[in-house]
């Protein structure tokens, strides 16, 4: 039953995407534009073909398999419904953990091989710059400076040295290199002015100096 005075409005994710009109501002394949109800969309689709509840499903194909520390959660605000798009919560050695699955050295956390290297060369070389350099909101200042190659599935950037990075909510960043064998992780915080410390740059900065690479744009 709807709550009193939510008239005829949706009471899940699944009835609102169910009944949403979807627009168009731009021919398909054309351009780049991050959208979290695609990302909702396939968590959906894990959970149809799995038969079992998404974080059900992370943890037995993964979270389970690496060696974890500690126990994983996702954000679930109502009816019990995980926001995929960015609801997930660990912690930071856990995490690094999951980061080394795309290195060579997953074996120090699995002994099976869980992503594959078919999968790994697609992130690196998959992308198509053209999209990021159409995106919606601008293009971004690491294509326009030549230090990125693209973005690509759920990775927010592949950097031309290989670094595959995705960020998370108030700075925080997980920053894979399957050449350089490499994984960090990193959180962050926001100032009371909602600043927020940009450390990727830094970071990987730091470790070009460390692999004996410039950054183009120093």
């Amino acid at each position: 039953m709807k709550p009193t005075g939510t008239m005829d409005l949706p009471t899940t994710p699944n009835e609102y995407i169910a009944g949403l009109k979807v627009g168009r501002y731009a021919e398909q394949g054309t351009s780049f534009e991050y959208g979290s109800i695609n990302t909702y969309i396939l968590g959906w689709l894990v959970e149809k073909l799995t038969g079992m509840p998404f974080q059900d499903a992370f943890s037995r194909e993964i979270w389970t398999r690496i060696g974890t520390e500690s126990d994983a959660a996702f954000l679930a605000p109502r009816y019990g419904v995980p926001m995929f798009a960015g609801g997930f919560l660990g912690r930071l050695r856990d995490v690094a953990r999951f980061g080394l699955l795309f290195t060579p050295s997953y074996s120090v956390v699995t002994d099976k091989k869980i992503i594959s290297d078919q999968h790994i060369e697609t992130l690196k070389n998959g992308g198509r710059p053209e999209l990021l350099a159409n995106a919606r909101w601008g293009a971004p200042d690491e294509l326009a400076q030549g230090i990125a190659k693209h973005n690509v599935y759920q990775w927010d950037m592949v950097y031309t040295n290989n670094d595959v990075y995705k960020g998370g909510w108030a700075g925080q960043g997980l920053l894979v290199n399957p050449d350089r064998d490499l994984v960090a992780v990193y959180t962050g915080y926001f100032n009371e002015d909602q600043s927020e410390l940009s450390i990727l740059p830094r970071l990987r900065q730091v470790l070009n100096g460390v692999f004996g690479e410039v950054n183009p744009t120093e």
